[in-house]
C-alpha cells in the first residue's frame, strides 16, 4: 500500500505531461525536398516511401523527415511497382507507366508539392508528419 501512492503520483505525471505536449503542437506547412522509395535488395520494394522535407518557423529554417505510404500521394489508386529488366523501378497507376527513382519523385512531388506537419514550439526541431498539402511553398510576386 505505502508504494501504491508514488506509483498514482508517477503514472499521473506521465499523462499530464503526455496530454500538455500534444496540446503545445502547433500545424505548419513544410515543402517536400526530396522522396525516396524505400527497397529492400535485391527486389522488394515497401509500400512507404521517405520524405525529406523543410520548414520555416520564428525565423529558422528546419529539416525533417518520416516515412508516408505511396498510395496516400496516388490518392488511394491501385499500382504497382516492380524493378525492369535494366533493374529501374517501374511505377504503373492508372495510365501512367513511369521509369526510374527520379522520376517517380518528380511525378510524386508535383502531385503534392509539400505537407503539413506538427512541431514543438518549444523544441522545433522535433517534428511529425500529419498530411499532405496540394499547394505549393512559394514566395507571392
Amino acid at each position: 500500500m505505502p508504494y501504491l501512492i508514488p506509483v498514482i503520483f508517477v503514472l499521473l505525471y506521465l499523462l499530464v505531461r503526455k496530454v500538455w505536449f500534444h496540446l503545445r503542437k502547433i500545424r505548419t506547412v513544410a515543402g517536400i525536398e526530396k522522396i525516396s522509395l524505400c527497397v529492400f535488395q535485391p527486389d522488394l520494394f515497401l509500400p512507404e516511401v521517405r520524405v525529406l522535407y523543410k520548414y520555416y518557423f520564428q525565423g529558422g529554417v528546419y529539416f525533417g523527415s518520416g516515412y508516408m505510404l505511396l498510395s496516400d500521394f496516388l490518392d488511394r489508386e491501385e499500382y504497382e511497382i516492380y524493378r525492369n529488366l535494366d533493374g529501374l523501378p517501374v511505377l504503373e497507376t492508372g495510365d501512367f507507366l513511369i521509369v526510374s527513382e527520379e522520376r517517380i519523385e518528380h511525378f510524386l512531388s508535383i502531385r503534392y508539392p509539400s505537407i503539413i506537419v506538427f512541431i514543438d514550439p518549444v523544441e522545433p526541431f522535433h517534428s511529425l508528419i500529419d498530411c499532405l498539402n496540394t499547394k505549393s511553398m512559394g514566395v507571392p510576386t
